[in-house]
């Protein structure tokens, strides 16, 4: 028997290839209109669809797969043998291959619409037939993205048929598209008819990971569904044990930190428990790589991430691996490229996991929603992909800070944003040499700040406050946040602004002869 192919689509992307292989390996192709019209314009012999329901097309479209006979021949089970008697008596057809892709509701609403658009766009005969096709995949090939094309006709020229895998998967990818498909209507029409919105969501292909945030807590790593190059699931392991929780959460952190500080200069940055322990731009990356190291914080950075927006050759990587009699030890290395000798060099930590995605070159910001899981609910928000730039800043000091100060004030603005709060950055030369985050309160976040700059312990290299600038994630409540940066040698501090007591601290810096800046934005990260 003649296998037969039904093929409705609206996206005729990649058809008219994919069907003329399909006939030439021997198929039939039964098709709706407009697809009957694309693929006669090409030559192809094919039946219209009304051959096989027996009805024309009608209601300008809205009904023209919807038929009994159409069902009946891509769901009978053809092990079952009553089936196939009924399927004979009653000269039905036999369908091997369902290929639909639905009419585009999610992006007709995306723009200026009517809501009569919409409902059109609401497709109803082509979820029918994909969803029959997936529920007998072991018989029937269910196609609904064009991605899809060549591996199947790879498989049918090669074995003459679709392998029961390969089913499956495409299978489950129907599954998988109606449902999101229908939570889009859903989402839609609950804000229209109910003025409700509705958040659902869904993630696939989870795999569990070496464990959670703590040894004793089951951990998974669930994909989401995006065209984000930077995802993480776009990036290559080149070598290393498997990620665990914590891993995955700072490279995160990384990435989205690196998108910041990164998109124009090369860059390196320094995660540890979600904020940047060391951070810097300017320079090649080997200059870059050692300020973020060795003038940050390398007591805080032990056990954490290194980020990196350039390739890594083997001299940064001997670098990057060196001790220099200190204790040393960092989990993750990530960069968009590393070259074959570095490897080599890296191998030699054999539990070093290493990433590595070409993306990483050009970072952008991140963009969509931001969630967080609370008991009995999820918070939802916009991701801070907002940037401050030196037209942003106002001036509200004597003191107008210097344009080396103003590249590094919005430097340590960076900084604070990526890190948790309170948080205070102390940044020199558009490097972040310390940082408190994670504080109850802001001057406990400034005093640490300071001690980790002055540090023994930390500052090997020898540097110091004097002459640094500082940032302040939210506005300082009092002045006595201030007071201490100031006196460790803080020439420049940027800050929302906003407190009651504002005035106060500008007095003071004005009495210290220090710049104060305000951002009017507040750039919390609980």
């Amino acid at each position: 028997m003649e296998k037969l192919a039904l093929i409705s689509v609206f996206d005729k992307k990649g058809v008219v290839a994919f069907a003329k292989k399909l006939q030439k390996l021997g198929w039939g192709l039964v098709c709706t209109g407009g697809t009957y019209k694309t693929l006669r314009r090409a030559k192809l012999d094919v039946t219209p669809i009304d051959k096989i329901t027996g009805s024309p097309e009608i209601l300008d479209g809205r009904v023209k797969t919807i038929s009994y006979q159409a069902a009946a021949g891509i769901l009978f089970d053809r092990d079952n043998e009553r089936h196939q008697r009924e399927i004979r008596a009653r000269n039905l057809p036999q369908i091997d291959m369902v290929v639909v892709n639905l009419y585009p509701f999610e992006e007709t609403i995306s723009k200026k619409h009517t809501f009569e658009e919409a409902l059109e766009m609401i497709d109803i005969g082509g979820v029918t037939l994909l969803r029959a096709a997936a529920k007998n995949y072991r018989f029937v090939t269910a196609l609904t993205d064009p991605r899809d094309y060549p591996s199947v006709i790879e498989e049918l020229e090669k074995q003459g048929e679709v392998s029961l895998k390969t089913k499956e998967k495409l299978a489950s990818k129907v599954f998988w598209k109606t449902s999101d498909y229908d939570d889009a209507i859903d989402g839609y029409l609950a804000k229209k008819f109910l003025d409700s919105d509705v958040l659902k969501m869904a993630f696939c292909k989870g795999r569990g990971l070496r464990y959670g945030e703590n040894p004793h807590q089951e951990g998974w790593f669930y994909k989401e569904s995006i065209s984000d190059p930077l995802a993480l699931q776009n990036f290559r392991v080149a070598q290393g044990k498997e990620l665990s929780f914590n891993n995955i959460l700072d490279i995160s952190a990384a990435i989205d930190s690196i998108a910041e500080i990164g998109q124009d200069q090369p860059a390196c940055v320094v995660i540890k428990h979600g904020s940047p322990a060391g951070a810097a731009v300017g320079g090649d990356i080997e200059k870059v790589y050692n300020k973020a190291w060795y003038e940050g914080d390398p007591l805080a950075a032990f056990g954490g991430v290194i980020a990196a927006n350039r390739e890594v050759d083997r001299k940064l990587a001997l670098k990057i691996l060196s001790q220099k009699g200190e204790k040393k030890f960092f989990e993750v290395l990530v960069a968009p490229s590393i070259v074959i000798d570095a490897l080599q060099v890296l191998f030699n930590r054999k539990n070093l996991i290493v990433l590595t995605n070409p993306s990483l070159k050009n970072p952008r910001i991140r963009a969509g929603k931001d969630y967080k899981y609370i008991r009995g609910g999820i918070l939802a928000q916009n991701f801070d992909s907002r940037q401050i730039r030196e037209k942003d800043l106002k001036v509200v000091t004597k003191k107008k800070p210097t344009k080396k100060q103003v590249e590094d004030l919005l430097f340590a603005w960076k900084m604070v944003k990526m890190s948790k709060s309170n948080a205070i950055a102390i940044v020199k030369n558009q490097t972040l040499i310390s940082s408190g985050v994670g504080q109850q309160d802001r001057k406990e976040a400034a005093r640490i700040a300071v001690y980790k700059a002055t540090d023994p312990a930390r500052n090997k290299n020898k540097k110091t406050p004097a002459g640094a600038v500082a940032a302040s994630d939210a506005f300082f409540p009092f002045a006595d946040g201030p007071e201490i940066l100031i006196k460790a040698g803080i020439k420049a501090i940027v800050q929302p602004g906003g407190s009651i007591r504002d005035q106060e601290t500008i007095d003071l810096c004005n009495k210290c002869g220090t710049a104060m800046v305000f951002t009017s934005i507040r750039a919390f990260k609980h």
